[in-house]
């Protein structure tokens, strides 16, 4: 029988368990949070909230995946994931987002297409407009 393997991103910063920080953080990598956090969080890689953290900050990512608690809005150009041990509550602004049974969300939620959604949206080569048969 085969073990489902966690996903966990690599994290080029960790705040680590008992580790309380209040700020903005930028980063161009990944970043993890195991502690607590209460400020701002902005980075290009991948934002993974541990399932003892507690963040009180909106966050701008690639990616965030979420198994604490956060509070706070979310602008993310990928996906956002809420574990089942995960609670979010505010905004999120993403092109996916992905809840587990048993997370918590309250909040809002706007989906921004992705490079497919726009692709598609440009339209098909062939296609005519109106009512026309393609």
């Amino acid at each position: 029988m085969r073990k489902k393997k966690k996903r966990e991103a690599k994290a080029n910063t960790l705040i680590g368990p008992g580790t309380e920080l209040k700020g903005v953080l930028k980063d161009k990598e990944s970043v993890r949070i195991d502690g607590r956090f209460e400020g701002e969080i902005e980075t290009e890689g991948t934002i993974v909230i541990g399932e003892d953290a507690t963040v009180n900050a909106n966050i701008k990512a690639a990616e965030v995946v979420i198994s604490g608690k956060v509070v706070g809005d979310i602008e993310c150009d990928g996906k956002v994931e809420i574990s089942s041990t995960g609670s979010l509550e505010g905004k999120v602004k993403a092109s996916d987002l992905t809840i587990a049974e048993g997370a918590f969300f309250n909040g809002e939620c706007r989906m921004n297409p992705s490079n497919q959604q726009e692709k598609l949206e440009e339209g098909f080569p062939g296609e005519v407009e109106g009512n026309k048969s393609i």
